[in-house]
């Protein structure tokens, strides 16, 4: 249960993302349709608006906006933590508020096919729809598998946030030149790796390959009996449950170090 002090900032901070959500999606439709439809009267070039709005994929443009949003973690935290609010009130807030922005945003995505991609293209579901390419054939019902891959991208994006709110919140404990020289720390950390990486396969690579491989089925939900059918995704659920609960758990650590800034 939520006291009325939580689901008020819950509404604070969902209003405020939502607000930003829009305020970024309307500058990306602004650049994607309006733009050229205007260049294209300037020109005198043909412009083509059915064909515009077929080919935008609104779904995982939102998919990674909110995850974009969910990085940014400390101004919100400057304002409430200087009104009362505590830091674990925060957290759960900021959970719950990205849990409704991500099930909005891609019920919104799924709408969106539905009634315009669909509805223009005459293409199925399943062509608009990875899960449903993947994992769809698993199952028996045809409703059933379209209500698993709706939660299934709901799903994804909700756990996308939270990883995205785990790493902000890890960046929101440095200070803004610090921050700088931690991303350069990773990129330069990234790039030992990936050349550290290469050379070991280089040199076990038939030794190694086969087990990351297996590994990668597994996380996927394939298997030997799966050969020529559909995978199957109670695992990939399972994945994203955990890695949600982690990076849950873990931004909750982070959070409780926040410190108040003057930047």
């Amino acid at each position: 249960m939520m006291t009325v002090k939580e689901k008020s900032v819950v509404f604070f901070l969902f209003k405020r993302v939502f607000r930003q959500l829009l305020y970024v999606l309307m500058w990306l439709l602004l650049g994607g349709i309006v733009f050229p439809m205007v260049l294209s009267f300037i020109t005198g070039t043909n412009y083509n608006l059915v064909e515009a709005i077929k080919n935008i994929t609104l779904g995982p443009m939102l998919y990674i906006i909110v995850g974009c949003l969910a990085l940014l973690s400390y101004s919100d935290f400057k304002v409430l933590i200087q009104n009362g609010i505590s830091r674990h009130t925060y957290w759960k807030a900021k959970i719950v508020a990205f849990l409704g922005i991500s099930a909005l945003s891609q019920a919104i995505g799924i709408l969106y096919v539905f009634l315009l991609k669909i509805t223009l293209s005459g293409l199925s579901w399943e062509k608009h729809s990875l899960f449903m390419q993947v994992y769809g054939g698993f199952f028996k019902n045809t409703t059933v598998a379209y209500l698993m891959s709706f939660l299934f991208a709901i799903l994804s994006s909700f756990v996308f946030s939270l990883g995205c709110i785990l790493t902000g919140s890890i960046f929101s404990l440095f200070a803004k030149k610090q921050r700088r020289l931690v991303i350069l720390a990773i990129l330069t950390l990234f790039i030992v790796a990936v050349a550290t990486i290469s050379n070991v396969y280089d040199k076990n690579g038939f030794t190694v390959a086969p087990k990351i491989i297996e590994l990668l089925n597994f996380l996927a939900g394939y298997d030997q009996s799966s050969a020529g059918k559909a995978l199957n995704p109670t695992m990939p659920f399972i994945d994203l449950i955990i890695f949600g609960l982690v990076s849950s758990l873990c931004s909750l650590q982070v959070m409780k170090r926040f410190k108040v800034r003057n930047e």
